[in-house]
């Protein structure tokens, strides 16, 4: 017989899991907690949540999991892949994000309820449609011991802004005119125009770097110095990156851990087996075949969300031939079978992707042109009026370090057999397809976006003309002007009837083709405590212990 604080402890470990999927907001979580006793809460993971969503740098030692958030431990941690580099101006990988993000600090960040806070600034005021104030905390140090100011917003910006430094993140700051130093406290951005993405931008993609520690000689790819809650180490090429907590972090109380560990791994059974022993306290991504039952092993907490993850897409090089030829790249969308990528790449996990967001994104529109595919009949139809009636053979670059991406052009390979294509698969190293994928040296591949959060975190990044991420080599005035025109208007709802349209021209032209969105896993120790997935997907380890 159950007692009734048995069932309210059940109640908010229920909780828990639904904030975490991203199904309720934090309002919600704070307004259904308090109808829980305090004992049912502090013996659940729900106390860990609530110190992790609620705290932001109390310092208060909350129950959770069964034990307590407590100082100490190093964390190790597995990633999909290596860093390409640790300066957030320069590096386009994930898995760079992942350990950067925990080194430096942005402006204001976003929750899993998809309301901002601030980090590094205390407040936010949009004086006109052009011109947004911040006030910034007067604590925060870099690890070189430089004191954070505004002339470090004005650089970082700057910095990013400057065609020598390549940023691949540019296109999201090109609205900014100028940013005055008001004070040392305070930071005035005065935009071109309005700019409907901006605050959405810095909680994403605005990581603030020193002018001293970019420019005093080290590489800061290699030799990263921010202000979070921790930093830089090592990095071991091809095995690891190590961090220490900075004991001078400006958030009272965080981050709980002494250090983490990076370790580069592959997903495989072998994390698993390393997380069962101890040897890892945390992993990123689990083999999907395993995840119905590692999910309630009750040897691991295992978090996941509907709202936080990644676009992945078929990406055609229409620079070039045989994808210079729209009737062909339209011939591949008919073919292509979504739901069987899904299930048979992904084991049914995530979602059969026809945008760059989510279905429970309030981007979302449905109105996908190829929702009632794959149509093989019209597939061979338009293989005629490309002039390949005759079929054709192309080459596909192949991820083995992404196994869900490998597998998902082994079964594109067997559907566009149906119609006439030959789809030769060349497997190659990360470094090797990123090098063709950047230079438009390949015919067809599998990619993803990260942090995708607004719409335009995608359309100006992958596919405006000219982008640093337009791999597709995609080019077309018009579109371009309808992003730039979706970009600068800030009401929400004339903003969402501008990506349909955007969408419909991707649809039309299919540069690319959305074949998968990715939703994320984490496993962990019970130990391992405060883990959650977030929009911008930054692991916040500051957030974070071992109980």
């Amino acid at each position: 017989m159950h007692t009734p604080f048995e069932g309210e402890r059940r109640a908010a470990e229920e909780l828990a899991e639904r904030f975490l999927a991203g199904a309720i907001s934090r309002r919600q979580l704070f307004a259904r907690a308090g109808r829980l006793s305090a004992a049912a809460v502090a013996t659940s993971a729900l106390g860990g949540v609530l110190a992790a969503c609620g705290g932001k740098g109390s310092g208060t030692t909350t129950a959770t999991g069964g034990g307590a958030q407590k100082a100490g431990g190093t964390l190790k941690a597995a990633l999909t892949g290596e860093p390409d580099s640790l300066d957030p101006g320069v590096s386009q990988i994930y898995t760079g994000a992942q350990v950067y993000d925990n080194i430096f600090s942005k402006l204001i960040d976003i929750g899993p309820d998809q309301q901002f806070y601030g980090v590094l600034a205390t407040k936010w005021t949009q004086n006109d449609d052009t011109t947004w104030t911040f006030d910034l905390v007067p604590n925060a140090t870099f690890h070189n011991g430089e004191q954070f100011t505004a002339d470090d917003v004005r650089y970082t910006f700057e910095r990013i802004l400057d065609p020598k430094t390549a940023s691949g993140y540019a296109p999201l700051y090109t609205a900014i005119d100028a940013v005055e130093v008001a004070s040392p406290t305070q930071a005035i951005f005065h935009l071109k125009s309005p700019f409907g993405p901006f605050l959405t931008n810095l909680a994403n993609n605005g990581e603030i770097v020193n002018q001293k520690a970019i420019e005093g000689g080290k590489d800061p790819a290699r030799n990263p110095i921010g202000t979070g809650p921790f930093q830089f180490v090592e990095w071991a090429q091809g095995d690891h990156v190590t961090l220490k907590r900075y004991p001078g972090y400006f958030k009272k109380g965080r981050p709980y851990l002494d250090g983490i560990e990076f370790r580069f791994l592959p997903v495989d059974q072998g994390r698993v087996d390393s997380l069962g022993s101890g040897e890892l306290d945390w992993s990123d991504a689990i083999p999907l075949q395993q995840l119905a039952a590692l999910k309630s092993d009750p040897r691991f907490h295992y978090v996941t969300s509907a709202l936080a993850g990644i676009p992945d897409y078929l990406a055609m090089n229409v620079s070039k031939p045989p994808f210079d030829n729209k009737a062909l790249r339209q011939a591949v969308a008919w073919a292509i079978d979504r739901d069987e990528i899904r299930n048979v790449a992904y084991f049914g996990a995530g979602e059969s992707g026809s945008e760059e967001v989510p279905t429970g994104s309030k981007w979302y529109d449905g109105q996908d042109l190829y929702a009632n595919g794959p149509d093989l009949d019209k597939a061979k139809s338009l293989m005629q009026q490309a002039g390949l009636a005759n079929g054709i053979t192309v080459e596909y670059l192949g991820l083995p370090q992404y196994p869900e991406l490998l597998k998902t052009g082994e079964v594109v390979q067997q559907q566009l057999k149906q119609i006439g294509i030959t789809m030769q698969i060349k497997q190659v190293d990360v470094s090797v397809w990123f090098d063709h994928f950047s230079k438009g040296t390949y015919d067809i591949t599998s990619a993803y976006q990260e942090r995708t959060i607004d719409p335009d975190n995608f359309y100006s990044l992958v596919l405006k003309t000219g982008a640093p991420i337009n791999a597709t080599q995609y080019a077309n005035p018009a579109f371009d002007k309808l992003i730039d025109q979706a970009s600068r208007e800030t009401d929400e709802a004339t903003r969402k009837t501008l990506y349909t349209e955007l969408r419909k021209t991707v649809f039309d032209d299919v540069p690319l083709i959305f074949a998968h969105y990715e939703t994320l896993n984490y496993l962990m120790r019970k130990e391992v405590v405060g883990s959650t997935i977030n929009p911008t997907l930054e692991l916040r380890l500051e957030d974070v212990s071992m109980s």
